[in-house]
């Protein structure tokens, strides 16, 4: 099995409890007649600094994996292997 990295986890258990929270209040809207607009705007921040910042991490690594690999390597195989010709 493979191993989920922490990030992975917290955005996962963070955005499983937001929505939650927003199932949760549609609840208590629909059974008490009010809204819980509050609830939403407490756990909205950290939320979008969870998910922003998982995003930002990927991205950077991402970034990292293109820039060491081999896709942009300019030797004379890989040019003629984009044109269509056998080396």
């Amino acid at each position: 099995m493979k191993r989920v990295e922490f990030s992975k986890k917290l955005a996962i258990i963070v955005t499983t409890l937001f929505v939650a929270s927003i199932i949760f209040v549609f609840w208590v809207w629909y059974f008490e007649d009010r809204l819980g607009t509050q609830i939403l705007e407490y756990i909205a921040t950290p939320f979008g600094v969870v998910i922003s910042g998982y995003f930002a991490k990927a991205g950077v690594e991402n970034y990292q994996k293109v820039r060491t690999s081999n896709i942009y390597d300019t030797s004379s195989e890989v040019r003629n292997i984009d044109r269509g010709d056998d080396p």
